[in-house]
């Protein structure tokens, strides 16, 4: 006896422990299972262990036994089974192998009777499940312990011509102290093979202790030191129950979420109607199939935003723009940005802004140089309203008329090319009023008295007119020397003259075209010294840039000259 408890206590020790490893170690997925509940069938043999049997077992000892059973799950691990089972015993010393028993000559049947509560351990989970909620046709094996209670009403005989059969006074007293009812101990383990959800098959093996030694009738009369048992070797068969399924979707209420609405297994019976992996519930777009990562939604540009908020559902694009391209970095969508190919600001739709003076680089006539909207983005150094690149005098505040130069005299010649710049005068007088030549009020006369008529200043005006130089060189033309010569011949006359010698040339008010103008005055200014008509002392040469680059100097007789040579008297 003690050692059936000890033994029994171990079983029991080593299943919880098992049970604890194993809770640990759990599926990848967590599962709903139903049908907590089984009923079934047993079917199997006994073999008789007690006074009528000592050591092998024979076939005599064995009978068949049946009856019926209910299991209900009270989780993966653990399951509680009441049951009763009908079946008979029986032992005959002649069929013992070994033949020892022969000389008492004892045999006994009797029908059997038991009902029993037992307790299974699963290690290893009782059902096991796919991620999608299918079943695994998997072997689960359990443990399992119990106590019950048997029925048995046995019949002894002994055969006659025995050698030492028992005494008639012990076989008595075993008839007066027979007990047909006696509480066990089953134990054992079994397997189960969950063939489909509501079926499942299983063979098991449990040796049931008797805490009496008279369910064979025999005790005195034979060994009254040990108690009897038997081995129960059984097939199972059971049937799953116990869960409503009100929408008939083959998932019960208990582990349907959509309970009213027909779904699949996979998505714990909820619908899936645009078959695309997610179910209704979770889907966003549940009637268009779509992605997972997009929440069911489609997104046919794959740049992992959905379609419906998508600003750009045909290109692939960036999360932070709404799914919209940027294909120059610049945090402006392509759609949005009118400088696609170009990195620009976002205040300015995407485009560039190089002098950072809030004009986009498209619009500005100055794109490195930061100026006013008012004057297209270009710089006014002066303030006069002029843009600098068309502002002849940058660092002078003037007028618009005068090319933004100052004009003190109001007449639209700028001071600087002003020959009167205090009195009022005409454009195509350099500034000087009707009948002035090159500044000077009609006639010239030198500091010592010497004149020169208007008609000769008219003279040295149309000999500056006829002077020419070749193209690109500060060479003069030999047909400008006959005018140039009538110039000295003045210049000789007045010992005390002083004389200005100016060149505008055509082309721009460029560096390159200024110093080609200051070349050639300075032309004209050596070729009067090898002369010797005036003195060094005397003269004084500039050159100057167009002064209206919409118009071409030209002689008197309207020929292109390239150079305005003027010859101011002092």
């Amino acid at each position: 006896m003690r050692k059936v408890v000890i033994a029994v206590i171990a079983i029991m020790t080593f299943m919880s422990t098992t049970t604890k490893a194993q809770s640990v170690s759990s599926d990848t997925c967590s599962t709903c299972k139903p049908f907590p509940w089984e009923i079934g069938l047993p079917l199997g043999l006994t073999q008789y262990f007690g006074d009528v049997h000592c050591s092998q077992p024979y076939a005599s000892g064995n009978g068949l036994v049946t009856g019926l059973f209910a299991r209900r799950h009270i989780s993966d691990y653990l399951a509680i089974r009441p049951q009763v089972l009908v079946g008979k015993l029986a032992g005959d010393d002649f069929d013992a192998p070994d033949g020892y028993w022969d000389y008492r000559g004892l045999n006994f049947k009797t029908p059997l009777v038991e009902a029993s509560l037992l307790g299974e351990i699963y290690p290893f989970k009782e059902r096991k499940y796919t991620c999608d909620g299918v079943l695994r046709k998997t072997l689960s094996p359990y443990l399992f312990g119990g106590i019950g209670l048997t029925y048995t009403n046995p019949t002894v005989n002994v055969h006659p011509g025995t050698t030492f059969p028992p005494l008639t006074r012990d076989l008595q007293a075993d008839r007066d102290n027979l007990k047909k009812w006696a509480p066990v101990i089953p134990f054992g383990l079994g397997v189960k093979w969950n063939v489909a959800e509501r079926f499942a098959l299983g063979v098991e093996g449990g040796y049931r202790y008797s805490l009496s030694d008279y369910l064979d009738g025999i005790s005195m009369a034979a060994n009254d030191g040990r108690n009897d048992g038997y081995f129960l070797g059984l097939l199972t068969g059971s049937y799953r129950f116990g869960d409503k399924d009100t929408d008939k979707d083959g998932v019960v209420d208990k582990c349907d979420v959509c309970v009213n609405e027909v779904g699949l297994r996979k998505f714990q019976g909820c619908p899936d109607t645009d078959g695309d992996g997610i179910p209704d519930k979770d889907d966003k777009c549940p009637t268009i199939a779509g992605l997972i990562s997009t929440g069911g939604c489609p997104d046919m540009d794959g740049d992992g935003i959905a379609d419906q908020e998508d600003g750009c559902p045909t290109k692939y694009g960036l999360k932070a723009l709404n799914g919209c391209p940027d294909k120059d970095g610049d945090g402006v969508a392509d759609k949005d940005d009118e400088c696609p190919d170009l990195a620009g600001v976002k205040e300015l739709r995407g485009c560039p802004d190089t002098d950072g003076d809030g004009i986009a680089d498209k619009d500005d006539a100055c794109p490195n140089s930061a100026g006013s909207a008012a004057l297209n983005g270009c710089p006014d150094s002066d303030g006069d309203g002029i843009a600098d690149k068309d502002d002849d005098c940058v660092n002078a505040a003037g007028e618009k008329g005068a090319g933004g130069c100052p004009d003190s005299d109001g007449d639209g010649v700028p001071d600087h090319k002003d020959l009167c710049p205090d009195v009022p005068g005409l454009m195509t007088n350099q500034g000087c009023p009707e009948g002035y030549v090159n500044g000077l009020a009609p006639g010239y006369r030198s500091a010592s008295g010497c004149m020169i008529s208007k008609a000769e200043l008219d003279e040295l005006s149309y000999a500056a007119q006829q002077i020419e130089f070749y193209t690109g060189t500060n060479k003069i033309k030999p047909t400008s020397y006959k005018s140039l010569q009538r110039v000295c011949d003045l210049l000789t006359r007045c010992k005390d003259a002083s004389v200005q010698i100016n060149a505008f040339n055509d082309g721009g008010t460029g560096s390159a075209n200024v110093r080609l103008a200051d070349l050639r005055a300075c032309a004209i200014y050596t070729y009067f010294l090898k002369k010797k008509c005036i003195t060094k002392s005397r003269m004084a040469y500039e050159g100057y840039g167009d002064e209206d680059p919409t118009s071409f100097y030209t002689n008197a007789e309207g020929k292109k000259i390239g150079t305005r040579v003027e010859f101011v008297l002092k």
